[in-house]
């Protein structure tokens, strides 16, 4: 039995395992940061996501930077590196 829970929980946590990518912030005005990504493959434009914890949206896409719109832009600086998290559409629930 214990092995069965044991099973079960890793394999929920692997299922909510959430993409995360190291990025470079370019700029930043108002509500709307743009992130040099090294890594874009899993996000879409429309997802949400936390930059460094914050909540966030990605507003566009362009090869490799993505705009992401955050009520705590303000929070972050041109040339700070940041983690994007992709945020599972199940958290919340």
């Amino acid at each position: 039995m214990k092995k069965m829970v044991l099973f079960l929980a890793l394999s929920l946590f692997a299922a909510t395992a959430a993409f995360a990518a190291e990025g470079k912030v370019k700029s930043v005005s108002d509500d709307k940061i743009i992130v040099e990504m090294s890594d874009t493959a899993k996000l879409k434009k429309g997802g949400s996501v936390k930059i460094n914890g914050k909540a966030g949206k990605i507003t566009a896409m362009e090869g490799k930077t993505i705009t992401i719109k955050s009520k705590k832009a303000a929070e972050l600086k041109a040339g700070e590196n940041v983690k994007v998290d992709k945020v599972s559409e199940m958290q919340g629930c």
